[in-house]
């Protein structure tokens, strides 16, 4: 016996309209006002490698980021041909949640039962961290969507036992690494499926099927082992140097909550609840499918596990979005959870309770300052464009956490920036495998000479800095010993704008 149904016996219509409806769904989720969010450090970053020219792109990666390099370089040819709109640069991640929808959907009904396959594609396309991803222009949703589609043809692989069926998987396990290096992961998911899986048990083509996936993995596994070890190497150099945007910490919230629920306490309750009465029930065969438990609990512990123990072994790599693609197994256990009471309207009381648990994590991801922790980089620099004139001269802050530097404003939104003098910059840092530039610092005594030199003429100088660093007594003497009175101040989410003119300035 084969692991899985055989997607034949689903009627015809059935089999691609279930996907493509519950994929569509899943993208207007994920689309809906996702433009309306500021840009934050991450996006960013993104914006920044796309805007170099290719080979300067590709000498980047050489120093850093490789693990994203895939995602730049077509970031490069997307923006390049569509701009740079937070509706463009997040649609890809948009589709890409509806792209797992359809994976779900399509992976659970060959391991269970329509009904239980049409609610895991749903529970998938409100699920809190799919829904954050879709409004993200970094790679994490697009991840996801891989290793779904992954899974599925693993098990097609698994029940077909032809050559050419393992070669696909192969090569397209290959091309994940490359895309992905954490993604690599997932094929541990799959041995111990594989192994373990109830069909397993019956020993009928579990040689074959070992042997397809051990060759295959192998295989993948060696053609992808420069960028592996290049990507690792890259990490331990970052991290042992003064660098403060690599790291993160980690806490029992950061690994057992962000991966699957983002911010969503209220989803977490729910989900501990419905996992426990899943477990209740695991030894009634009748209403727990075997194969799509044991696939969604490998899937959704084994990933962050993994880079747990990678983390001692090696250097810390754990982050919650970089596990954002062991979110189809949570989906998958839900789905089982909640088809599995004997009653309907509990079934569809919890599906109710879901969706409106979802709803105040939805808004909240899609306010002008959802992302970053109240990235306010849009309001900042919509504030100064409107506000200066040409000539002008800035100071964003750029020192403390890069997540919440003032002067990502000027990375996230340039063409704002254009007709102002950016007094702080010193150089780029892209040459040094650095997204951040060198720059002056007021507060700094000898950069506040230089400083005090470059604004000799200036007539009006915008400062931004965050509010909980808002410009001291001093720092404004130092100003109005310059010349400088402060003529405005304005409040962000979380920066302060001010506008110093001196006497000349005024008019």
């Amino acid at each position: 016996m084969s692991i899985g149904h055989d997607p034949a016996v689903v009627p015809s219509r059935s089999r691609w309209l279930d996907p493509l409806l519950a994929g569509v769904a899943a993208l207007v989720v994920g689309l809906a006002a996702a433009w309306v969010p500021s840009y934050w450090s991450d996006e960013a970053t993104t914006l920044q490698a796309a805007r170099l020219p290719l080979p300067d792109l590709l000498a980047f990666l050489d120093q850093r980021d490789l693990v994203h390099g895939a995602y730049y370089v077509f970031m490069h040819f997307w923006t390049g041909l569509l701009g740079e709109s937070t509706l463009v640069t997040r649609l890809p991640s948009s589709v890409a949640v509806g792209v797992v929808a359809a994976g779900v959907l399509v992976l659970t009904r060959m391991l269970t039962d329509r009904r239980t396959a049409l609610l895991a594609a749903g529970i998938s396309a409100v699920l809190p961290r799919l829904t954050l991803e879709a409004t993200e222009a970094r790679p994490y949703a697009l991840t996801a969507a891989v290793a779904v589609w992954l899974t599925v043809l693993v098990l097609v692989a698994s029940r077909r036992h032809q050559r050419r069926w393992w070669i696909g998987y192969g090569a397209a396990l290959a091309g994940a690494i490359v895309t992905f290096v954490p993604i690599g992961l997932i094929v541990v998911v799959h041995g111990v499926f594989l192994v373990l899986a109830p069909a397993q048990r019956r020993r009928r083509g579990a040689r074959h099927r070992l042997l397809g996936w051990s060759i295959s993995t192998g295989s993948a596994l060696l053609v992808s082992a420069p960028v592996i070890g290049t990507v690792l190497s890259e990490r331990t150099r970052l991290l042992s140097a003064d660098d403060p945007s690599t790291g993160s910490d980690i806490t029992w919230y950061s690994v057992l909550v962000e991966p699957w629920f983002a911010t969503s306490v209220a989803w977490a309750a729910i989900a501990v609840v419905l996992l426990i009465l899943l477990g209740t029930r695991l030894r009634d065969r009748s209403r727990t499918p075997g194969s799509v438990v044991l696939l969604g609990a490998l899937w959704t512990a084994l990933p962050a596990g993994l880079l747990l123990v990678l983390g001692v072994v090696l250097s810390p790599v754990y982050q919650a979005r970089i596990v954002t693609w062991s979110s189809p197994g949570m989906a998958l256990l839900l789905a089982v959870a909640i088809t599995g009471f004997r009653r309907r309207w509990i079934s569809i009381a919890l599906i109710a309770l879901l969706v409106v648990a979802s709803a105040p994590t939805w808004v909240a991801q899609r306010l002008p300052a959802g992302k970053g922790g109240g990235a306010d980089l849009a309001q900042l620099s919509t504030y100064i464009e409107s506000q200066a004139r040409p000539g002008d001269a800035f100071l964003l802050d750029a020192t403390g956490t890069v997540s919440t530097r003032p002067r990502q404003a000027l990375y996230a939104y340039p063409d704002r920036f254009d007709e102002l003098d950016d007094l702080a910059f010193v150089g780029s840092g892209i040459s040094e495998g650095l997204f951040t530039d060198a720059t002056l610092d007021l507060e700094d005594a000898d950069d506040a000479v230089v400083l005090r030199e470059r604004l000799d003429g200036v007539e009006r100088l915008w400062i931004a800095r965050l509010q909980t660093d808002a410009l001291d007594d001093a720092d404004r003497r130092t100003l109005g010993g310059l010349g400088f009175t402060n003529a405005q101040e304005h409040r962000t989410e979380r920066s302060v704008v001010y506008l110093f003119v001196t006497p000349t300035g005024r008019g």
